[in-house]
């Protein structure tokens, strides 16, 4: 028998109890990749976000629940312009609403003057009416001329523009003051985007503009964090699972190893006397861990992707998250199980190795 084949035989002795361990690693493996997909969804998210119209960094306000329920007022970007450092400024009202029936779609609010506006590259029509970025005219099958329903209203498509952002060109663009409108905030912007001047660190005037005006300033993707409260409240509650279920996880491998270990002292005294060494007893009981930790590997991860998503839909994480399965949120998982398995059969495989053959054998 293969040494592969006999770990399997030792794990279906027990097969109920083999996969009740499992799951409980599972919960953990789960918990892992779900969390860090969703880190990842928003990290993304931020960077299509702040970086509109090739900004520098955008401003925020603090405490909210996700980016596009911050909320500022108008009069700030007249501040923020005066500012050491700063080369320009522009208003933006990012409102999530229906586009043509399809909801959490996103609407631009800016102003014309200002470089987000000037940055669209048109690639039909003109700049007089509502622009649809090009992924949003596939979506929608718009063109110049014919029109959009958006939040109960009718609009005028006049042109179609490529930015280059994810977002942008899935969303439709309208005058600042028309969104206010619709979001019903007049005089209001949810960011304030920001370049700065040549030779300026953006980090340096970003952190210079939140101590004086008590806003948020992010410059990177990972500092997203800092506004969308909800994805920082999810992530660190389930920080906190994840440690117990590697906790309990660990305990559950332990016991059922140990029992295992138990349950098998006569077959382990004849291996002994049939010439097996201590070490590979005690790498049959860890590969048995490894075994257990392989199924919950999988188990975990179908956990995971089905996790991720009821978080980004049923919880007050914004519309625009979705989860980002990488090659790195998979490794975490798998070092996790893997882990979990190799901590839980510390205790076992030392037992196993203190058990003489005539020990084992006189064992009923």
């Amino acid at each position: 028998m293969t040494w592969v084949g006999l770990v399997r035989k030792n794990l279906l002795r027990r097969p109920v109890r083999t996969l009740l361990t499992s799951a409980g690693v599972a919960l953990g493996v789960g918990l892992i990749v779900a969390l860090l997909s969703i880190s990842a969804g928003v990290e993304q998210t931020a960077g299509d976000l702040i970086h509109l119209g090739r900004a520098d960094f955008g401003l925020f306000q603090s405490g909210v629940s996700d980016a596009t329920r911050s909320l500022l007022p108008e009069s700030l970007e007249t501040k923020i312009a005066r500012e050491p450092g700063v080369a320009q400024t522009a208003r933006i009202y990012l409102l999530v609403t229906s586009v043509q029936g399809r909801q959490s779609s996103l609407v631009f609010g800016l102003a014309p003057d200002e470089f987000p506006a000037r940055r669209l590259t048109l690639l039909a029509g003109d700049r007089s009416a509502a622009l649809v970025g090009d992924a949003a005219a596939r979506t929608f099958h718009a063109r110049p001329g014919s029109t959009l329903g958006i939040a109960g209203r009718r609009f005028r498509v006049s042109g179609v523009f490529h930015s280059g952002d994810r977002f942008e060109d899935q969303g439709v663009v309208l005058p600042l003051p028309t969104v206010q409108t619709l979001a019903k905030r007049p005089g209001e912007v949810t960011t304030i985007a920001v370049t700065v001047a040549l030779g300026a660190r953006p980090q340096a005037v970003a952190s210079r503009l939140e101590r004086r005006y008590g806003i948020t300033a992010i410059v990177e993707p990972g500092q997203a964090v800092k506004v969308d409260t909800s994805s920082r409240l999810v992530i660190d509650v389930g920080w906190v699972i994840s440690v117990l279920a590697l906790i309990v996880g660990g305990i559950g491998v332990t016991n059922t190893m140990a029992m295992s270990v138990f349950e098998r002292v006569r077959e382990i005294g004849i291996l002994r006397a049939v010439g097996w060494s201590g070490r590979r007893i005690a790498l049959l009981i860890v590969s048995e861990a490894v075994g257990i930790a392989l199924v919950a590997l999988a188990l975990g991860l179908a956990l995971g992707l089905l996790a991720a998503h009821l978080f980004t839909t049923r919880t007050g994480l914004s519309t625009l998250v979705s989860p980002r399965f990488t090659a790195g949120v998979f490794a975490w998982g798998l070092a996790f199980a893997l882990g979990v398995g190799i901590i839980g059969a510390v205790y076992p495989a030392w037992r196993a190795l203190r058990l003489s053959p005539i020990e084992a054998l006189r064992r009923e």
